[in-house]
């Protein structure tokens, strides 16, 4: 990674703690001149594989729309502070973590920023199972921020 990084990795599940993450890498991304990328990961777990074909594409239909949602408020965010930001949604079949450490290898990321715990967080974990594997996986360091 070097001194600093230049590519940041924020993932998005729309909890007030990843935007919490947002907005930390993008000030963190403020001071190093780094580039953002924001993803949201749509999961189409195996159960979603039962599901009628009509059901699938609107569930996926609201998930865009609704990640798409997220994003904006992100992008807004960084153009706020003048900062370079690309996003995608990412639908994957395989665990979210694993998508996002995934896309951290295939992008040469130099950081992954993630909050504690998502939308599905339970109040008592410490720290969530995707942040927790995140940190397990990464390529890269990562930082968690609560």
């Amino acid at each position: 990674m070097g001194s600093s990084p230049s590519k940041i990795l924020v993932a998005i599940d729309g909890s007030d703690i990843s935007m919490k993450a947002a907005d930390y890498a993008i000030a963190l991304a403020k001071n190093t001149n780094a580039e953002i990328l924001a993803v949201n990961v749509l999961d189409l777990s195996s159960i979603f594989k039962i599901l009628p074909r009509d059901t699938k594409e609107q569930l996926i239909k609201i998930g865009r729309q609704d990640a798409d949602r997220m994003l904006d408020t992100v992008i807004d965010m960084a153009k706020q502070n003048g900062i370079k930001i690309k996003t995608e949604i990412i639908e994957s079949s395989i665990s979210v973590a694993d998508a996002i450490t995934n896309y951290a290898r295939k992008k040469a990321i130099d950081l992954v920023v993630v909050g504690t715990r998502g939308r599905s967080g339970m109040s008592k974990t410490l720290l969530g199972s995707v942040a927790s594997k995140v940190v397990t996986y990464s390529p890269c360091p990562v930082l968690v921020v609560r």
